[in-house]
């Protein structure tokens, strides 16, 4: 079995440009076909560590690798040291102090719009070769692996660092592979994130996703957050059901935009479900951001409102947590104000039901 000091030493293999996957070797993670998505089991983790059966071997990579870049001194900033308070009122904000922090520290795209080959795709928005820690992909072997020097497979997510992370653990999940459509969230990307949410086995474990009919490409990102996000401890209203144990979908009360949020322990239909949603999201060209929590078994849907500016709010604002540059706007930090923020760029009333019954209408297609 791979130990932590065995991720440590891993060298980057490559005999082409620093920033091109043509080449390289890193780790890659491959899910067992046994997978915890067909049958809807949750906590039953394929590959553990020796000695430590409650701790999956993803989540080991995933901090082992993290970690390591840190040391190595790849982040603007250590985000550990960074002050972090509630913000006073009902709804209990998180606030956040970090003034090396930059929103535009994003993932941008190379020459190539449309997919996402091996030729053409480039790390644009990499400065070094070491911020791509590993990847992940589908195995046919019954148990997940962990392959320490491997080729980047077709259809995978790579896991690289976010140099000005949000919090612990701050990752992007980018999909590579030749059929992606880079704009879209598609039901084979999905698949492989929810897989990791679910894999990963670490309540701490959160997943973002933002769509914008602007956006240049799709990625996730990822961290860990010790404590709940405000929108996790609201009061839930359901508005579907299927059965005790199949999907619901409820609506989030007395919050400042307009949420949903699904729940199951059947993976594969959530995942079914979330794919078919985000398609007609997407072609209506409604702005959302996903939010995936518990190990994968529910899933915020935040709506906005599509506008001219440059003011979608990422999923991690959209759940409560907000961070501030200024240590004046820090320290002033009111919850009036973040309700405005929020509130301003939420999707409208009518809006709102018209996806609820969308929703609706998709999740019935599915229910057994």
């Amino acid at each position: 079995m791979v130990t932590v000091k065995q991720l440590q030493d891993v060298n980057f293999s490559s005999q082409c440009s620093p920033f091109s996957l043509q080449g390289i070797k890193i780790p890659l993670y491959r899910f067992g076909s046994n997978s915890i998505l067909d049958d809807g089991c949750a906590g039953r983790i394929s590959c553990v560590l020796e000695g430590e059966e409650e701790e999956s071997v993803l989540d080991s990579i995933v901090l082992a690798q993290w970690e390591d870049r840190m040391w190595k001194g790849l982040f603007r900033y250590d985000v550990t040291a960074s002050e972090i308070k509630f913000v006073g009122g009902r709804k209990k904000f998180i606030a956040q102090f970090n003034e090396g922090w930059s929103r535009d520290f994003m993932p941008r795209m190379g020459k190539n719009t449309s997919f996402c080959q091996e030729d053409l795709f480039k790390f644009s928005w990499m400065e070094r070769q070491e911020e791509l820690l590993f990847s992940v992909a589908s195995g046919e072997k019954s148990n997940a692996e962990l392959v320490l020097s491997a080729a980047v497979p077709d259809c995978a997510l790579l896991i690289v660092i976010n140099a000005s992370p949000v919090e612990y653990g701050h990752v992007f999940l980018v999909p590579h592979g030749s059929k992606i459509i880079h704009q879209f969230l598609d039901k084979r990307s999905l698949e492989l994130v929810l897989h990791v949410a679910v894999e990963i086995n670490n309540c701490s474990f959160r997943l973002f996703y933002g769509y914008s009919p602007s956006a240049p490409r799709m990625y996730f990102q990822a961290c860990y957050l010790q404590i709940p996000l405000p929108v996790e401890l609201m009061r839930f209203d359901t508005i579907f059901g299927a059965g005790k144990e199949g999907m619901r979908i409820s609506s989030v009360a007395d919050y400042p935009i307009k949420t949903l949020v699904l729940e199951s322990n059947h993976f594969k239909t959530m995942m079914e479900v979330l794919a078919e949603i985000c398609s007609c999201l997407q072609e209506k060209l409604i702005p959302y951001n996903l939010l995936i929590s518990d190990h994968g078994k529910r899933i915020f849907l935040f709506f906005q409102l599509q506008t001219s500016t440059n003011s979608i709010l990422s999923a991690w604002e959209c759940g409560g947590y907000f961070l501030f540059k200024s240590r004046s706007e820090f320290d002033q930090a009111t919850e009036e104000a973040l309700l405005k923020q929020l509130s301003t760029v939420s999707l409208d009333d009518k809006g709102f039901q018209a996806v609820k019954l969308l929703c609706c209408s998709v999740a019935s297609k599915f229910a057994s």
